[in-house]
């Protein structure tokens, strides 16, 4: 699904909190006016120049400046979400006054009438001037790019050890097809971006060199369109003559070539019958493995260990131990039947792992003789989530040394790169991107604090979905914009949604129901307040977002699905969307038909971001409570249990006067020159060279 006809470098740029302004022959000094109205408009947006953005604008004239906030506010529109009019697509646009004064009688019998197709201006009142937002609003800054910042935006995204998300993927593609940004495939540490990158460059006729196997048959799937993560089935497509040399000619030269097709023998026989290896003598090391494929003559390294493992044979160690990986994967089961002799091979190896696959494996021993829950998500599917109870446990004395070596490992490669940190605590907060995440470039589990003086929450679902005419109740399409409420203990308590628009003390209120049929372009926005204090005086302690597709049209089938968190103080005052309040902004995108993007934890005031596509009644989130009661205390031990930008550094000497600054938000922090990482760029004076994370993990 095209999200982005055309990508440009100022909206690359901007993603990543940069901006680009235009050189000029000679410094001009702009009026004070001009400088006043531009910094107004980027607060409009929610960014604010740094200093040294400021310094620059102060010096280019009128015209210049005129010309690039015209290319700039296009762009800043488009990601924060302004450009889709949201306001315009709402049934009630005096909300949320217009919807609390109704009683729910008068509130259902204009909502039938209007899904029998009568216009929607004969129940609804004409919109009323709202009073200007006048809330101060936390600012992201934006820093001055530079002729380096596309190579380091795209070097970052190489060096992701996760699958990107859909805007990652796009700004790759930007950056390497239409910029020409140079690349090394090798650089990419992911396999399945690096196949996704390898098949457009091969449509283009640039032949990349793939060692493995399985990623060749990666490579296959993607230039077939199917599923490169090898999780569901493709259907190959005929493949050119070259493009069948090309294949076969890397798969002869592939490491672990039998073996690698003794993992998914179904799709290697599907890929061998659409590339002939025998039709061409010379690919000897493929026809031999092909022959084997199929009089099923293949041992593989995870059988082989199943054997051992089974029969306690210690062999199994020393073949284990040649496969990191394999071994941090299955170091549970290792140790529960090798005991101390487990962790001791364990240990010699764990230094060839990276720092990613440590971390995630510290975090799964930090939490597993303490978890409730063993979650399950078959093949990465959150549809088809299992929840078991968590009974087993490690031998504690064993998980304690694992820990201890795992630890000190992480900390010295890090003090290598860093020497001595200044780490804020809030960095606790920061999830580290992984395969989880479909819609952001953090990962599911990061966590916003709410500020004390904000009162009310409100969240957007904004679709686009053009419709074919004809029956008006039919034709309709929704993607439900909803919230489900829980006590303490998450006990279902109650849901705001279409079919249940109020609580009883007003804690949440929804915008009406749109109809998208009677818009040309099939157009439709829900809002929904929540009411954070009332909310919390009703005993409710969570509340968990959810937007459900309740015409079976999955995500990637409409045009665009939008959403938006957004906060403030005063819910009359302001437009119904202001880019500034938004903490939350992207399209929704998957072939799922559920998404539950965020929870609250409305007495600790967090937002946790989660992303997960959980099976559901699609129809109703009022259904749904009971399910989530099971689902959520099991997913928030799932999120706890992830590795943080704190965990990265926490073994690093700190120095808050020298280290490197690694910070949540640097608003209360003085950063001179230098390195840093900075979460949330929300301090003007400011000057640093900004790191990736990726550059220590």
């Amino acid at each position: 699904m095209e999200l982005t006809a055309t990508l440009t470098t100022t909206h690359v740029l901007l993603s990543n909190g940069l901006v680009s302004l235009p050189a000029t022959r000679r410094d001009y000094n702009l009026s004070n006016e001009t400088l006043g109205t531009v910094c107004s408009n980027l607060a409009y947006y929610g960014y604010t120049p740094s200093q040294d953005a400021f310094a620059k604008l102060s010096t280019m004239s009128e015209t210049a400046v005129a010309k690039w906030w015209n290319t700039f506010e296009e762009e800043a529109r488009s990601i924060t979400g302004d450009d889709r009019n949201m306001a315009d697509f709402v049934v009630y646009k005096n909300f949320p006054r217009e919807v609390l004064e109704k009683s729910e009688a008068e509130y259902w019998i204009a909502q039938m009438f209007m899904y029998w197709g009568l216009p929607n201006e004969l129940f609804t009142e004409e919109v009323e001037e709202r009073e200007p937002l006048d809330e101060l609003q936390t600012l992201k800054v934006l820093h001055l790019a530079d002729d380096f910042s596309l190579v380091n935006i795209l070097n970052d995204l190489l060096a992701l050890p996760a699958r990107w998300v859909y805007t990652q993927e796009e700004a790759v593609d930007f950056l390497i097809f239409t910029e020409g940004v140079k690349v090394d495939v090798t650089a990419i540490k992911f396999k399945e971006n690096l196949v996704a990158i390898a098949a457009k460059m091969i449509e283009r006729d640039i032949m990349v060199e793939i060692k493995s196997a399985t990623d060749v048959i990666r490579l296959a799937i993607g230039l077939s369109d199917g599923d490169v993560s090898l999780r569901t089935n493709t259907k190959f497509r005929n493949f050119k003559r070259r493009e069948r040399r090309y294949l076969l000619t890397l798969l002869n030269g592939a490491t672990n070539l039998i073996e690698d097709m003794g993992r998914h023998k179904g799709k290697w026989k599907k890929l061998m019958g659409k590339l002939h290896p025998n039709d061409y003598p010379v690919f000897t090391n493929v026809s031999e493995a092909y022959d084997a494929l199929y009089n099923d003559n293949i041992t593989t390294f995870e059988g082989e260990l199943e054997v051992y493992i089974m029969t306690g044979n210690p062999k199994a160690l020393d073949l284990i131990s040649q496969r990191p990986g394999v071994f941090a994967r299955k170091l549970f089961r290792m140790v529960d039947v090798y005991g101390v002799d487990a962790v001791t091979a364990f240990l010699k190896v764990a230094d060839k792992l990276t720092t990613t696959q440590l971390l995630k494996l510290e975090g799964f021993l930090n939490t597993i003789n303490y978890k409730s829950f063993r979650t399950i998500a078959p093949r990465g599917n959150w549809g088809h989530l299992q929840i078991l109870d968590q009974e087993k446990r490690m031998n504690n004395d064993c998980r304690l040394v694992l820990l201890g070596g795992i630890t000190t490992l992480v900390g010295t490669r890090v003090t290598d790169l860093v020497g001595t940190v200044n780490l804020d605590e809030r960095t606790k907060n920061i999830k580290l991107q992984d395969n989880d995440s479909e819609l952001t470039n953090y990962g599911v589990g990061t966590s916003f604090d709410i500020p004390k003086n904000m009162k009310f929450i409100r969240t957007a679902s904004y679709w686009q979905h053009p419709t074919r005419g004809g029956n008006v109740w039919y034709d309709n399409v929704w993607y439900d914009n909803g919230w489900n409420f829980f006590g303490e203990n998450w006990e279902s308590k109650a849901t705001i949604c279409w079919e249940s628009t109020s609580m009883v003390n007003q804690a949440a209120v929804f915008s009406g129901d749109p109809t998208n049929s009677k818009d040309m372009k099939g157009r439709a926005c829900q809002m929904i307040d929540l009411y954070i204090d009332k909310l919390v005086a009703s005993g409710i302690r969570y509340a968990v977002w959810n937007i459900l597709c309740y015409s079976h049209q999955s995500f990637n089938q409409a045009e665009e699905v939008f959403a938006t968190l957004q906060w403030g103080e005063n819910a009359q005052k302001g437009r119904l969307y202001e880019p500034s309040r938004a903490q939350l902004s992207f399209p929704v995108v998957g072939d799922n038909l559920t998404k539950y993007i965020a929870y609250i934890d409305l007495v600790e005031r967090k937002v946790v971001y989660m992303d997960a596509n959980f099976s559901g009644n699609v129809h109703s989130a009022n259904i749904n409570g009971e399910r989530l009661t099971k689902t959520m205390p099991a997913y928030v031990e799932y999120l706890d249990a992830k590795p943080s930008v704190y965990d990265v550094f926490k073994g690093v000497p700190s120095n808050k006067k020298k280290g490197l600054p690694v910070m949540y938000s640097d608003a209360k922090t003085k950063i001179s020159g230098g390195d840093a990482y900075v979460f949330r760029t929300e301090n003007e004076e400011n000057t640093f060279n900004s790191l990736p994370i990726t550059k220590f993990i």
